[in-house]
């Protein structure tokens, strides 16, 4: 059985993780359904600003994608459909589940995709003089590269088992890496 599996683009102030998900029903209920991730109902009665169960006869609630949240689903057929932080969304608009063939979902813990075969996602990064990631995205089989971007592959991220067992201060260009070698030549200074 498959299961999902995490990597991390690297930058030099922070890992980000990146989640291939396996199931597209979690991917969808996690970019489309109230409750899961992406998207809740909000109302009028307290002014929009704190979620609230679905209640039908309340004509003022509204769908709105949360804030440090957006989803990108990608159907079959080359229609994109977008979820922005604070857009109301028409249900009417989303695609079916059964039609969208990429769903892409970024929040504030990184980012979680599901393919339906390998390759309908793609990595656009850029490098700094480190050879750490710089700028990154994530779009569909379609994406280009844009200016000094290079398409990688989710396997070409830090696998799971790195992120464990290397530690950011090990890592040449690294926020940690540079204090501590910052730290350790200001104790050397203070032994001369």
């Amino acid at each position: 059985m498959k299961k999902n599996e995490v990597r991390y683009i690297v930058t030099d102030v922070v890992s980000i993780p990146v989640n291939r998900l396996v199931g597209k029903g979690d991917a969808y209920r996690t970019a489309t359904g109230a409750g899961w991730g992406v998207v809740d109902w909000y109302s009028a009665v307290n002014n929009y600003t704190v979620p609230v169960n679905r209640d039908k006869d309340d004509k003022t609630q509204l769908l709105i994608c949360d804030e440090n949240t957006s989803a990108m689903l990608y159907s079959r057929c080359g229609h994109e459909f977008y979820i922005f932080p604070y857009e109301e969304i028409n249900m009417k608009d989303i695609p079916r589940q059964a039609e969208v063939d990429a769903i892409i979902i970024n929040d504030s813990c990184g980012y979680s995709f599901w393919e339906h075969e390998i390759g309908n996602v793609k990595i656009f990064v850029t490098y700094d003089e480190n050879g750490l990631i710089d700028t990154y995205r994530l779009d569909n089989l379609t994406g280009k590269p844009c200016d000094d971007e290079t398409e990688i592959t989710f396997n070409d991220l830090q696998s799971e088992e790195d992120y464990d067992m290397i530690s950011r201060a090990d890592i040449p260009g690294t926020f940690e890496y540079n204090k501590k070698r910052t730290e350790k030549s200001q104790r050397r200074a203070t032994y001369c």
